[in-house]
């Protein structure tokens, strides 16, 4: 039962996140909007609509530790995982720019979140102080990106993408992203609780939960991006579109939901996955910047990193493991 409810959860959350992004790139192109504004205030928005479902739902409901676990389990398994995978298929471009840029923005937030660890909650305060970030974010984008052409903008080349083909007319954009946001909170409520029976059925802690199992369907959309990305072989959109979406989820995201309400840190997402996190996030700039791109050994090389993570999580969860129960 638990299992059928989180993947009905999942699967709501990915057809509302298409649906969404499709009728909000369909408005944007209908109100000749740049496509520079509409790769950086609604492609990239959306991509992160997830976790911002998720999150609001888990605070509103008490589960605070659900709420931190699947942000900064997301996060990791992005940067590992996903970054990794796409590599494998086709070495990734990293320009100076997705590094210094996107990277260090990733690498800040990152840093704010290990204070807040340390102080044992993120406040409304911090909240804004993060939002305030992400509109800085999102001026800097703007700037640095005027006037550039597609291959070296990841907002921009995103925009045009997704804008290929034809589009729904006003109506049907609008139909569409409303539509996208109800199956996106209606997925997310799913999600929590699918996660939370999840958590009693196996004996889980909602920690736990948050950074494997919540984490993974907050992923999906991206890890199919990226590798449709890398099999175009255009793979400076995706390591780009992946910082980009890091440093939405730490600024926008977590800033939003504290503000909401605010998140408390315990037991082991404050003693541990937060810093492995900053480590990740710190360790990752310098692979970035070999020769600017993302090798296939340095791809493999991230993904055995998340497979030793997942396991340690697993051990230090306790067994028996759910297949194993």
């Amino acid at each position: 039962m638990a299992n059928g409810i989180l993947i009905a959860g999942f699967l709501l959350i990915l057809a509302g996140n298409e649906a969404a992004m499709r009728g909000g790139v369909g408005l944007a192109r209908a109100f000749d909007v740049s496509p520079l504004w509409t790769g950086v205030l609604v492609v990239a928005t959306a991509t992160v609509l997830p976790e911002l479902f998720v999150s609001l739902r888990a605070a509103t409901m008490g589960l605070p530790e659900l709420a931190l676990g699947g942000l900064i389990g997301t996060n990791i398994l992005n940067l590992l995982l996903v970054l990794g995978l796409g590599a494998l298929i086709h070495p990734m471009a990293s320009p100076p720019k997705v590094v210094f840029r996107d990277g260090g923005m990733l690498l800040l937030g990152s840093a704010v979140l290990v204070v807040c660890a340390l102080a044992g909650e993120v406040s409304r305060q911090v909240g804004a102080v993060l939002l305030l970030g992400f509109v800085a974010y999102i001026v800097l984008v703007f700037v640095t990106d005027w006037r550039r052409a597609p291959e070296h903008s990841v907002p921009l080349a995103r925009a045009l993408y997704r804008s290929q083909g034809e589009m729904p007319s006003v109506v049907g954009a609008l139909f569409l992203f409303f539509l996208g946001m109800i199956l996106l909170a209606l997925g997310a409520h799913l999600s929590v609780l699918g996660a939370r029976a999840f958590a009693r059925l196996w004996g889980w802690q909602d920690a736990a939960i948050g950074l494997t199992v919540i984490a993974a369907g907050l992923s999906l959309p991206k890890l199919l991006a990226v590798l449709a990305a890398a099999a175009r072989r255009q793979s400076s959109i995706a390591a780009g579109q992946l910082l980009g979406a890091g440093v939405f989820g730490l600024f926008g995201v977590l800033g939003l939901t504290a503000l909401i309400e605010p998140l408390r840190f315990t037991g082991h997402l404050a003693a541990t996955d937060v810093f492995v996190l900053f480590a990740v996030s710190a360790a990752l700039l310098p692979l970035l910047a070999m020769r600017w791109r993302l090798s296939r050994p340095r791809g493999i090389l991230l993904m055995l990193a998340y497979g030793c993570y997942v396991a340690f999580l697993l051990w230090r969860q306790g067994l028996p493991l759910p297949w194993g129960h």
